[in-house]
């Protein structure tokens, strides 16, 4: 079910794309230059960021989809062989050729900027520009920085709460409500913003299937990001780079300054007031920097 409404004048299409062996739930919205969008996660699904470019998709087209395992791109199982950095990358891939795009624009928020990273890396060729939005950080190092960072955000009692619900035999079942409650916890911190965090949750609700996911995925997740490779791979980054970073984000600084030294042709803007979410939490800034560089690019 989704939690957000599309105005009738904009053109709208959903379904499914086979590729790779798995069937990719996508949806498209508006006309004018694609853009292709990379969700967080992993774990997570496109409708966390659908609301807040159909402004944005009054000029361009926003082709939005679940990752592999993620959302509604469910897969009959989950493990270590089918479920890994590379067959996203290669999934992607797959997906611009149906999609019928020589040259891509990705955006990519937080996981997804990582992923984007890992693509623009491995197929340097096929990326037009690269829009990081709050990306993970491109090195392990960086990433456990970001979440101690994060985790000094938690009051103690919170912080033991969530750790709980973590183990919670309803969380592990795979329990819409008991998802909800801890994203409510875990993901509360990332925002600066509180009005923005309320419409966050509005919209990025665990259904039974988005809830069994996450809990399939959640190890091997992990496993990923506890061993981020993409550093050596930046260097063949070729396209303009776009890098938006919440001043406020949990994500240490360090890991955007990083990203900005180690791809050639980049350029990063720190967005004030901003959490995790710019584009929900300063969308004026964020829109006006993205705008810009579109334009100038």
């Amino acid at each position: 079910m989704t939690h957000f409404h599309i105005p009738k004048d904009l053109y709208h299409e959903e379904g499914y794309k086979q590729v790779n062996g798995i069937p990719h739930y996508y949806r498209m919205v508006g006309t004018g230059e694609p853009f292709v969008f990379l969700h967080g996660g992993p774990g997570m699904w496109h409708d966390e960021l659908v609301p807040s470019f159909l402004e944005f998709a009054q000029n361009h087209k926003c082709i939005y989809y679940d990752q592999r395992g993620n959302g509604k791109s469910l897969m009959k199982s989950i493990d270590k062989t089918n479920f890994t950095t590379e067959l996203l990358v290669d999934d992607l891939d797959a997906l611009r050729k149906e999609f019928g795009i020589e040259k891509m624009n990705i955006i990519g928020h937080s996981w997804g900027g990582l992923l984007g990273m890992y693509y623009a890396g491995k197929y340097p060729q096929n990326v037009k520009r690269l829009i990081l939005v709050d990306p993970a950080p491109v090195n392990t190092e960086l990433l456990i920085k970001s979440y101690e960072n994060m985790m000094t955000r938690f009051s103690e009692a919170d912080w033991n709460r969530l750790q709980a619900m973590y183990e919670s035999e309803a969380y592990i079942a795979g329990d819409p409500d008991a998802h909800n409650e801890a994203m409510r916890l875990s993901e509360g911190v990332t925002f600066h913003n509180e009005q923005a965090r309320e419409d966050y949750f509005k919209i990025a609700v665990f259904d039974e299937t988005t809830a069994k996911n996450a809990v399939a995925i959640n190890d091997h997740g992990r496993e990923m990001k506890l061993n981020i490779t993409v550093q050596e791979q930046l260097g063949n980054i070729i396209c303009p780079t776009l890098i938006v970073q919440g001043r406020e984000d949990f994500i240490v600084p360090e890991a955007a300054e990083l990203a900005h030294k180690s791809i050639r042709n980049s350029k990063l803007v720190y967005i004030a007031d901003s959490g995790h979410y710019p584009f929900m939490e300063a969308p004026s800034e964020f829109f006006n920097t993205l705008n810009s560089f579109i334009d100038e690019t």
